[in-house]
């Protein structure tokens, strides 16, 4: 049955956001890298000429992020290092890119869109009777929250944010 989102639940009673270093299968590492940091890079690396052509004056670039990237939050555990490791791959994709992109008219920057889905296997999300806090389209706002703020004459390019606020890598 589709949780509040639409979205099918995991069932399973383990699953590799709950996986530790030496547990996390090959095929889930890479596909977790594909995602979360190459497909991005390619997607901007591959699109940017057609993003320098459009005759709007500002471009953006938001990428999905999450505090999983962060290095500054003080409580990481050893749990879904996989998924540290490519979304801090995407933060430093857009930390070093940012500024040249910017003097070109394409703002990009990170975005974290909160607690939307909740990646604990099933039996145990369901035995703590926990519920995510957001939904999807609070998500989605916050992904087009950069892109508000670049039209209304102040383009964010180069951060993080989350909660709408600049937050520290």
């Amino acid at each position: 049955m589709p949780d509040v989102s639409g979205l099918l639940p995991d069932t399973s009673s383990r699953n590799s956001w709950t996986a530790r270093i030496g547990e996390v299968d090959p095929a889930e590492l890479l596909e977790v890298q594909l995602v979360n940091a190459v497909a991005p890079f390619l997607l901007i690396d591959r699109l940017l000429p057609l993003l320098l052509k459009a005759p709007a004056p500002r471009r953006y670039v938001v990428n999905v992020s999450a505090v999983e990237g962060q290095f500054t939050v003080a409580n990481k555990t050893g749990r879904h290092p996989h998924t540290n490791m490519a979304k801090a791959g995407l933060n430093m994709l857009t930390r070093t890119s940012a500024a040249d992109l910017a003097r070109r008219g394409v703002y990009m920057c990170s975005v974290d869109t909160g607690w939307i889905t909740d990646e604990i296997p099933g039996p145990i999300r369901d035995h703590l009777d926990r519920r995510t806090p957001l939904d999807v389209i609070d998500g989605a706002a916050r992904v087009y929250d950069p892109i508000v703020r670049g039209e209304a004459g102040d383009p964010v390019h180069g951060v993080f944010l989350k909660d709408y606020a600049e937050a520290p890598w």
